[in-house]
């Protein structure tokens, strides 16, 4: 009877668990300033299956071979010293940090807390499993797309941090931002990126060159707070 008991119990606190998880009804519509990112919401949940947030899952979370991959990488110098650069990217507000002339968060969503975060809220820091919701301007914003994304990695030690595109979008892949500490005391970050969406024209061509904007976009903005952080 005790183990019967226990097993109950064990039953009903992990369906509290679930039912407590935020889910796609949760998100208040009107918080979100784009339309590419409400749209993309009600694709996501579609697609993927799924009511909660807590249920997506990174596309290459079980992905160790990226030679089907295409690979695109670039360099970024930054004249200050490294502990300062990793501190300020560590430690800025995502929905601030992404949010550029190239692009713009509409909604965030934290694992770890399970709570929605919206353009307008502030989060201190960047931690594994906030999902980062984007509004993408292209062709000096005549047009508009909508991805996600989730920060999977971030490594004190190594310097570095790694998002995932989420399940459900046009891509599949992952970015890796890693930084080095130079001969003259300086920062060197490599940003790699493994795509693939299926399409070769998409991924060879097009992909890179809007994607090399909208990285060199968000390294800028770094560079800014990094600056006026110093004044």
């Amino acid at each position: 009877m005790h183990r019967l008991s226990l097993i109950i119990t064990l039953f009903l606190l992990w369906n509290q668990a679930t039912m407590a998880q935020l889910s796609y009804e949760d998100v208040r519509y009107e918080a979100i300033p784009f339309r590419t990112v409400k749209t993309y919401l009600d694709s996501q949940r579609e697609k993927a299956q799924v009511d909660c947030f807590a249920d997506l899952r990174p596309t290459c979370e079980n992905i160790e071979d990226f030679s089907a991959f295409y690979r695109y990488r670039r360099q970024y110098s930054f004249k200050q010293p490294i502990e300062q650069v990793w501190e300020a990217y560590r430690k800025a507000n995502p929905t601030e940090a992404w949010t550029t002339k190239k692009s713009s968060c509409g909604l965030m969503y934290e694992r770890e807390s399970d709570r929605i975060i919206y353009p307008a809220d502030s989060v201190d820091g960047i931690m594994n499993g906030q999902i980062l919701y984007m509004d993408i301007k292209l062709i000096r914003g005549l047009y508009h797309i909508a991805t996600a994304f989730e920060i999977t990695k971030v490594e004190d030690e190594l310097g570095i941090i790694e998002v995932n595109y989420t399940e459900s979008g046009i891509n599949e892949g992952k970015q890796i931002i890693q930084m080095f500490e130079t001969e003259n005391g300086r920062t060197r970050i490599v940003h790699t990126t493994f795509i693939r969406s299926g399409n070769k024209i998409r991924d060879k061509y097009l992909y890179p060159y809007f994607h090399t904007r909208l990285i060199n976009s968000f390294h800028r903005k770094m560079k800014r707070l990094i600056a006026r952080s110093e004044s």
